[in-house]
């Protein structure tokens, strides 16, 4: 019994310096370990890469299809009573406007006015275009978290069955540096938002959305001021750090799994040897 109770001392003691390596930065990128690693590196820097652009899609829908934020945004940004309109009629636009862009209904006529004039005569037809744009980006936002999602799951599937007898299939490296490339750049735009989000808008739209750049004197922009969008910004960026939280703490979970699975193959390959040599 003393004997057992010593292997299996043994083999806790051999997993668990053997995670605490895979997680020490000053082992984690040496030569050796990297081209031990090779083809786990790419599949979880892959991995994490795809993961950490899905965790931002994630943060931005839930918050864009969301009608009690806009409705709030609408009403704390937007002076109603001075471009003469009411409360009952902003919650009104901001429920058929967010109705129409989670695509649950087909057409976005809003019933409202603003300085007496109805939304039929004050929205022009670009308007109209560049909304049915956000809304075909809205509605292709769970496609792509979907397919995404699935290719993060094979990937890691992948890297966690792929040990071998020579090397282990989860490269915590890989995962956070490919973590990390996608995190840095995100984080620049974000940083770029705080100091100066008026040119960081303008400069989404020109970049990704042409149509949607429109003169600031046009009565339907009186509806969606720059700070309307950029109320959004504090809760995107809080879920935005929730949800990377559980992406930097996933090795956490996956490394000794990983290894388990490894250590069983190797002692599965050490028993057929034997029985074959008996």
């Amino acid at each position: 019994m003393q004997k057992q109770g010593d292997v299996v001392s043994r083999a806790r003691s051999q997993m668990k310096d053997q995670f605490e390596d895979s997680l020490n930065p000053s082992k984690m990128f040496t030569q050796a370990n990297l081209k031990k690693r090779r083809g786990a590196f790419w599949t979880c820097f892959i991995a994490a890469f795809v993961l950490v652009l899905l965790v931002t899609v994630a943060a931005v829908y839930m918050h864009v299809v969301d009608v009690g934020m806009f409705e709030t945004a609408l009403l704390e940004n937007v002076n109603y009573q001075v471009i003469g309109t009411d409360e009952a009629s902003i919650r009104s636009f901001a429920q058929e406007t967010i109705h129409f862009l989670s695509d649950q209904q087909d057409s976005w006529n809003p019933q409202i006015s603003v300085g007496g004039f109805p939304a039929g005569s004050f929205i022009p037809q670009s308007f109209r275009t560049h909304m049915q744009t956000v809304k075909d980006a809205v509605s292709a936002a769970t496609s792509v978290f979907l397919g995404g999602a699935a290719i993060v799951l094979v990937l890691l599937l992948r890297a966690l069955t792929s040990g071998t007898r020579r090397k282990h299939g989860f490269s915590v490296g890989g995962y956070y540096v490919g973590m990390l490339i996608p995190l840095l750049a995100i984080a620049g735009v974000v940083l770029w938002a705080v100091l100066d989000f008026d040119s960081m808008w303008m400069m989404l739209h020109r970049t990704l959305i042409p149509d949607g750049i429109f003169p600031a004197g046009e009565l339907v922009m009186q509806l969606f001021p720059v700070s309307l969008f950029e109320a959004y910004l504090p809760p995107i960026v809080t879920s935005f750090l929730v949800f990377t939280a559980v992406v930097v703490a996933l090795p956490l979970v996956l490394a000794p799994i990983s290894n388990a699975i490894g250590n069983r193959k190797r002692r599965t390959k050490a028993t057929n040897r034997t029985s074959q040599r008996r």
